[in-house]
């Protein structure tokens, strides 16, 4: 089973939404959202970096097979387990856990493409989708 078998359905339909958005495969866009979750500072990496400081030899024993499938970048991978462990959790439990709730606070964008898969993609109700990106972003302050 894969990393995509495992996530909620409303976490797949965003991953669904903005890969076809950018023109790309599912695949390209999880390895997209794992770098940009991993090269974003967390909470979680205060606490990796005082077990690096209280533990040498503590980072890099993580299980890096959990992410393995997207050939993700060494310094990406490394994070991921090094965050999964000090959390406590499974490479592969943490990595669906965090992807699922970074993609569940959504932005404007995501919120925008929901409604145009809604209307279909009807470029005549392209004054709908002005009036619909308006309020939403009148709603989150942008």
């Amino acid at each position: 089973m894969t990393l995509i078998d495992e996530l909620p359905a409303a976490t797949t339909d965003v991953l669904r939404r903005r890969a076809e958005a950018a023109a790309v495969s599912m695949w390209t866009q999880i390895r997209r959202e794992l770098i940009a979750l991993a090269r974003r500072r967390a909470p979680i990496d205060d606490v990796v970096d005082f077990l690096r400081e209280q533990r040498p030899g503590w980072a890099g024993s993580g299980d890096p097979s959990a992410v393995g499938e997207y050939e993700l970048p060494v310094d990406v991978r490394d994070v991921l387990t090094d965050r999964a462990l000090a959390a406590g959790l499974p490479a592969d439990e943490y990595v669906r856990n965090e992807l699922a709730g970074y993609l569940r606070r959504g932005s404007v964008r995501d919120s925008i493409l929901e409604f145009r898969e809604v209307l279909g993609g009807d470029e005549t109700r392209a004054g709908e989708l002005a009036e619909i990106t308006a309020s939403i972003r009148y709603a989150r302050r942008e």
